[in-house]
């Protein structure tokens, strides 16, 4: 079987999937969901293996954002 696979392919779909790609996030008017998702910025300059903390702490961020009845 030929080997089809191009590099110039294969380095175009990995620049797509740069997080230094993604589109600006934009804000809610809500601190605390612009808090909390501002921390996703941070993931361009973390190794992947940190991006499980901070999808975390956005998310524990957004739920109590969400679920607190105090307003």
């Amino acid at each position: 079987m030929e080997n089809t696979f191009e590099p110039e392919v294969a380095q175009n779909h990995q620049s797509e999937l740069s997080l230094g790609a993604l589109k600006p996030i934009i804000p809610s008017g809500d601190g605390r969901v612009d808090g909390a998702t501002e921390r996703l910025n941070e993931l361009t300059n973390l190794p992947a293996i940190e991006h499980v903390a901070v999808y975390e702490d956005v998310h524990r961020r957004l739920h109590d954002a969400l679920t607190d009845n105090s307003e």
